[in-house]
């Protein structure tokens, strides 16, 4: 694994989560504050959890305390916009600088419970690609089910849109 591989994770996670973003903009807010039956219960909700765990991670990343978002923190599509626009450019910040040597290193941190923690930063890096795709599309199937569709996200997709 490499430092360039996880940069271009993170702008397939950036142009799929704009898809979603894009598509949940076609609701209301009630609509989007409205009961799904997934684990998160609304789209807004399903949202903010992913925006969640990619703030846990990256101030890890960075050796800085986690603050976690939830939902009541972005209580409107707009605030849930403005926030990820702020990560957004903290991750880039973060991935840019970012060495191969780092993603082969190991993070050391204290989880939420006090326990000491190491974990391989490559791991970390996949843990929040993979959720965040996850959720995503969960997010993509409620979005669904309310004639929203965002549209395929694949990765194959972006590779074709981007020309890569």
């Amino acid at each position: 694994m490499n430092a360039d591989y996880f940069r271009f994770l993170y702008e397939h996670m950036c142009w799929a989560r704009d898809k979603v973003l894009a598509a949940a903009a076609a609701l209301s807010e009630d609509e989007l504050g409205r009961e799904t039956g997934f684990t998160y219960k609304s789209i807004r909700g399903i949202l903010a959890h992913t925006l969640g765990g990619e703030t846990v991670w990256l101030p890890r990343l960075r050796g800085e305390q986690p603050s976690v978002v939830r939902a009541e923190h972005v209580p409107t599509l707009a605030a849930l916009r403005e926030r990820w626009t702020e990560e957004e450019a903290k991750h880039r910040s973060y991935l840019k600088s970012l060495t191969d040597a780092e993603v082969a290193s190991d993070l050391a941190f204290t989880g939420r419970d006090g326990q000491e923690r190491r974990i391989p930063r490559w791991q970390i890096l996949t843990l929040v690609y993979h959720h965040t795709t996850q959720h995503r599309s969960e997010a993509a199937e409620a979005l669904t089910m309310a004639g929203r569709s965002p549209g395929d996200m694949d990765l194959l997709v972006f590779t074709r849109e981007r020309g890569l």
